[in-house]
């Protein structure tokens, strides 16, 4: 069989995102709007927020607690031809062929490490470019669906949705593809096994797959041209079509917003879950005034501007808070900051917890008063995590949340204070890895007991420790059991 490295991602600097994803595309991640693997208007994103006040029927309300225990890339990769390179077949095994020295000096590369991975088979090389600091992970094995994917760093810095509106937008047309929509002309004719962009809060992914050689070639060619040498910088109408413009229907009506990224963060701006997630991340999300619309109960210090992420680019919306995306111009949008200059500050942890209640549309059917959603929430430590600290809280998460007899989740469902978890326990996609967990359809008079069921849930199991056979519990779940190549290898190992 014929098989080709796998180019896994091209990262503007080292400092890219550097873990590993083995698991499905958004995993059991909490406020992440749903993926279709061939639609392009998909963002995928943790956090959103509600748009349309006039949805507000009664006081239904988020209850949170928070504690801490140009694309100007033209002049950095002109040496950096964006035409696809084929490398040998390469067998499964710990001698398989790899990108030889010679291929990768005489396009500017260097090899920085090798290793092969016995628990999906592949063997792994890391490149560098000498003159960028872009990085390229090469993964082979026998995996006949042959993926890439090209990686960005985007912190934004502001909700205008730069990031996002970008991922839409270099897909508009490119130097040597000068079509409306190439995108769409790869979904209509390409053999792909996948073809979509991503947009993370800190980060900007475009991946390609196809189990034909020559047809994968040809995506990944597409994608480099569209990333590198977008039309978009250049042209004012992709700018409107997918970020925003106004329009007028009739003369009578009055003036309205339109484009395919606000229309898009209108939508999941609505979900009560995203608003929820958005209040826990995002300080800008909660704006105070005299109106009604907001509320804020603060819990032992007084200040009115705090989430879980105040102080960096997770505190902002890269996809775009429909409110504010209307105020991002075209010739900002040209100037955006290259991502080889864009770093993502660490957060300091918290003194002590904060409380914050927003409101949220809960829609006219049943009972207003028992639609509140609470959720707690930790931002568990100032720093990335070392790989086996993330294994262990991967083990912990898994025992308090993953199956119907986990303690955490179990307690909550049966107390009969709210329908469902909301949370999703452990995050660890950021730079920081958070843990959240609560109920939603919860009365009003009994928010503060699920905040004191979650506390005394943890406490004791902090004290007693979990069950005896818990070793038989944790070989019978297959996420821990070996991986092997599949269809979905390449795309699990993206970052």
């Amino acid at each position: 069989m014929e098989r080709a490295a796998l180019l896994r991602s091209l990262s503007c600097t080292s400092l890219a995102s550097n873990r590993f994803y083995f698991r499905s595309f958004v995993p059991r991640a909490k406020f992440s709007s749903s993926s279709v693997a061939v639609a392009r208007r998909n963002h995928h994103r943790l956090i959103n927020n509600l748009t349309r006040r006039s949805l507000l029927r009664g006081d239904s309300r988020l209850h949170l607690s928070l504690s801490s225990y140009s694309l100007p890339f033209n002049k950095h990769f002109s040496s950096l031809s964006p035409n696809a390179v084929a490398s040998p077949s390469t067998p499964s095994s710990p001698e398989v062929a790899e990108v030889s020295n010679e291929v990768a000096e005489k396009l500017g590369f260097e090899k920085v490490s090798e290793e092969f991975i016995g628990e999906c088979k592949s063997k792994a090389v890391l490149f560098k470019h000498k003159k960028t600091g872009a990085e390229v992970m090469s993964v082979s094995n026998d995996d006949e669906n042959k993926v890439f994917g090209i990686v960005f760093r985007t912190p934004p810095k502001d909700s205008t949705g730069i990031p996002h509106i970008l991922e839409h937008s270099v897909l508009c047309g490119s130097r040597k593809y000068p079509l409306k929509e190439p995108f769409v002309e790869l979904l209509k004719g390409s053999l792909n096994t996948f073809l979509n962009a991503f947009t993370y809060p800190d980060r900007t992914c475009y991946p390609v797959a196809s189990t034909n050689t020559k047809d994968f070639y040809n995506l990944v060619d597409v994608y480099f041209d569209a990333v590198f040498f977008p039309k978009c910088v250049e042209d004012f109408q992709t700018f409107q079509q997918e970020g925003w413009h106004f329009k007028l229907d009739n003369p009578s009506e009055d003036i309205t917003y339109k484009g395919v990224v606000f229309n898009e963060m209108k939508g999941v701006y609505s979900q009560p879950d995203n608003i929820l997630g958005r209040a826990a991340q995002q300080a800008n999300s909660l704006q105070s005034g005299n109106n009604g619309k907001l509320v804020h109960s603060l819990f032992l210090r007084s200040f009115t501007d705090k989430a879980l992420f105040p102080d960096n680019a997770y505190g902002v919306d890269s996809g775009g808070d429909p409110k504010v995306i209307p105020k991002l111009t075209f010739e900002e949008f040209k100037q955006v900051q290259p991502p080889n200059e864009s770093i993502v500050e660490k957060q300091k942890l918290f003194s002590e917890p904060i409380r914050i209640i927003e409101k949220y549309p809960a829609g006219d059917a049943g009972d207003i008063k028992k639609k509140n959603m609470v959720c707690l929430n930790w931002l568990l430590s100032d720093k990335p995590l070392d790989l086996e600290t993330e294994l262990a809280l991967g083990f912990l998460d898994h025992l308090m949340l993953g199956t119907p007899a986990s303690p955490l989740r179990k307690i909550l469902l049966e107390s009969g204070l709210g329908d469902a978890i909301v949370g999703g326990g452990i995050e660890d996609e950021l730079l920081q890895p958070q843990f959240s967990i609560g109920l939603k359809n919860v009365s009003e008079d009994d928010t503060q007991k699920v905040e004191e069921l979650i506390m005394d849930t943890l406490k004791k199991l902090a004290d007693e420790g979990f069950f005896q056979n818990i070793s038989y519990f944790l070989s019978s779940k297959p996420c821990f059991a070996p991986t092997t190549p599949t269809n979905t290898l390449g795309l699990s190992l993206l970052p």
